[in-house]
């Protein structure tokens, strides 16, 4: 017998997830969500309605009936992406009861891109022993809407990835325990969800036994520059130790990328590591820059000492072209050093590990918001559209120092995160399920995020999604004035303002409100765990110097007051002054919102 209930009874269903069937699809691929409810009390029963939008815009809809039964239901629903390829789009769901009132909601983004590239969302995994959940970490992972995974240290050693003997067990360079297989099967699950898997290794590193593969002392580098420290004076061979490991594994010794011998020895080593594992690329590493350097037959002469940030592009192209149209190839120039060599070169991606104390190549410092927003326009603009993917580790000292784990300050990252999204880049920072990254070593989790953290943190996700086209898709800035009523703003994040900029591309122009009201302390990193939450706004009037008018103005944000969703705004045009502004209301602003009109 069908259950029923009661107009008068009270509501108790909420909407517990949605997960879909992929992390992205191809144009006009079938998408498949499933909804699960939960009902504390017990048995309910409805409608939904459920609305797909791109941009504000009603593309899709679809509606049913709900119920729940001993607590729990599932919808499941399906929809199919349309034809145009590159698009966001954010699909709301309604529930509503007998009485037609909405008792649940929920939005779940969409990605749909024929090629992951464009907008990149990377995540990685560090745990491949026996006792992970390879299903259940992509499940969360595709949750996150991560379309990309940085397999770290998944390897056996640098210059021979696979035991010869094709053994799937081995310990990695610190001795943890690493089952083949379970590398495996994560990167089976990652395809099933459309997920793709790169392999993490050096370009240019070996450990301690190399010269029993065949790797050549002849082709090492050496240093042409004093460091004054033992093992890094003149001369000698260019090392790093990695830390105290039972491996004897724990010295990476670092080769030419010059050298034709060398280039063909771990190409051809990476290149078998992806095929007998699964991979869909390489992501390819560096220790940063130490200065100039010989190749092993030039010590000695000093015309011709080179630093290894000009190989790069070289290096890469020729990875590459090996590589073919087969696997991907992203490269991590550590400290941003070099980085115009990669944005240069045939890379599938960009990506760069920042620290606040390198300097780009106008000799500023990467310590603050801006720098980061500074970085991202740049590199877009030497790539020639490319979104940059920056990991900057959060709080890094304050996690170090941690004996019990500690949660991270929200404020900070999701200051860091809007800088850098608001800018057109990408964040590397999630993974393993449900971590966040907070050291150059991955394993590294002395932090990890509050339940409210992660709400916001997914919310964030989905908005990156939803509003690609708008953060990802061709906007530059424009340098037209604005102002807020009443207000502190700058267009390069001064502490204590609002952090206002447009950008616009044919047809449509956004503005970036990011919240620094209060926050003394620009820079980005919060080493020492500390980091003021921007003071709440609401009801603020902006004023946007443009002469453009159009049919179309929305804000939004993945700030919990919106949730995601486009609301549509009443602009008006007038004039003062300074010349023709529109004047824009701004019911809430708390880290980040956006406005846009097309």
């Amino acid at each position: 017998m069908r259950s029923v209930v009661k107009k008068d009874q009270k509501q108790t269903v909420s909407i517990q997830k949605i997960s879909a069937d992929r992390a992205v699809y191809r144009p006009g691929f079938p998408v498949k969500w499933t909804v699960r409810l939960s009902d504390k009390g017990q048995e309910s029963q409805g409608t939904y309605h459920l609305v797909v939008t791109h941009l504000g815009d009603k593309v899709g809809q679809k509606s049913g009936e709900w119920t729940t039964k001993e607590g729990e239901g599932t919808i499941v629903l399906d929809w199919r992406s349309p034809s145009m390829d590159y698009q966001g789009y954010l699909a709301q769901l309604e529930l509503r009861n007998l009485d037609g009132q909405i008792v649940a909601h929920a939005n779940k983004a969409i990605d749909v891109s024929s090629d992951w590239t464009k907008f990149p969302r990377y995540g990685y995994l560090t745990e491949f022993g026996g006792a992970t959940t390879p299903e259940k970490t992509i499940e969360q992972m595709k949750d996150w809407q991560l379309n990309s995974i940085e397999y770290y240290d998944w390897k056996f050693l640098h210059h021979q990835l696979i035991p010869e003997d094709g053994a799937m067990t081995w310990q990695d360079w610190s001795g943890r325990q690493i089952d083949g297989n379970k590398v495996k099967m994560y990167i089976q699950q990652a395809k099933k969800a459309n997920i793709v898997s790169m392999s993490y290794n050096m370009i240019y590193a070996a450990t301690n036994n190399y010269q029993e593969y065949g790797v050549k002392a002849d082709w090492l580098l050496h240093y042409a520059e004093e460091h004054g420290e033992k093992g890094k004076h003149k001369g000698e061979v260019f090392s790093f130790e990695m830390g105290d490991s039972p491996s004897g594994q724990s010295t990476l010794f670092f080769f030419d990328l010059d050298c034709s011998e060398w280039q063909t020895y771990i190409i051809q080593k990476n290149q078998e590591a992806l095929a007998v594992m699964g991979f869909d690329g390489w992501h390819g590493d560096t220790v940063g820059e130490w200065g100039k350097m010989w190749a092993a037959a030039d010590i000695g002469q000093e015309d011709q000492a080179k630093y290894v940030k000009n190989s790069y592009r070289s290096f890469l192209n020729t990875v590459k072209e090996r590589l073919g149209n087969a696997y991907y190839l992203s490269f991590n120039p550590v400290g941003a050093q070099g980085i115009e060599q990669v944005n240069t070169s045939n890379v599938d991606v960009l990506y760069a590990e920042i620290w606040p104390w390198d300097k780009d190549s106008e000799g500023n410092l990467y310590e603050d918001y801006m720098s980061l927003k500074r970085e991202i326009d740049q590199s877009r603009k030497e790539s020639g559209g490319k979104s940059l993917i920056i990991p900057a580790y959060m709080e890094y000292d304050y996690a170090a120092n941690q004996k019990i784990r500690q949660s991270f300050n929200q404020a900070a990252v999701l200051l860091t995160a809007a800088a850098v999204y608001a800018a057109g880049g990408s964040r590397m920072e999630l993974g393993n399920g449900t971590e966040m990254l907070s050291n150059e070593y991955f394993p590294s989790n002395q932090l990890y995020m509050s339940c409210e953290h992660q709400k916001r943190q997914h919310a964030l996700q989905e908005f990156i999604v939803a509003y690609q086209n708008i953060l990802r898709d061709g906007l530059e800035d424009n340098q037209k004035p604005i102002s807020i009523d009443q207000e502190k703003t700058s267009i390069d994040g001064q502490a204590d303002t609002i952090w206002a900029y447009a950008k616009e591309k044919e047809g449509m122009e956004a503005i970036q409100l990011i919240n620094l009201s209060g926050v003394m302390d620009v820079t980005w990193r919060a080493n020492e765990g500390k980091k003021e939450t921007p003071k709440k706004k609401s009801n603020l009037t902006v004023k946007y110097y443009t002469e453009q008018i159009y049919p179309h103005a929305y804000l939004t944000s993945p700030d919990p007051e919106f949730d995601g969703l486009s609301k549509k705004v009443a602009i008006t045009q007038k004039r003062d002054q300074r010349g023709i502004y529109l004047e824009i209301p701004v019911s809430s602003l708390e880290y980040w919102a956006m406005l846009y009109f097309y």
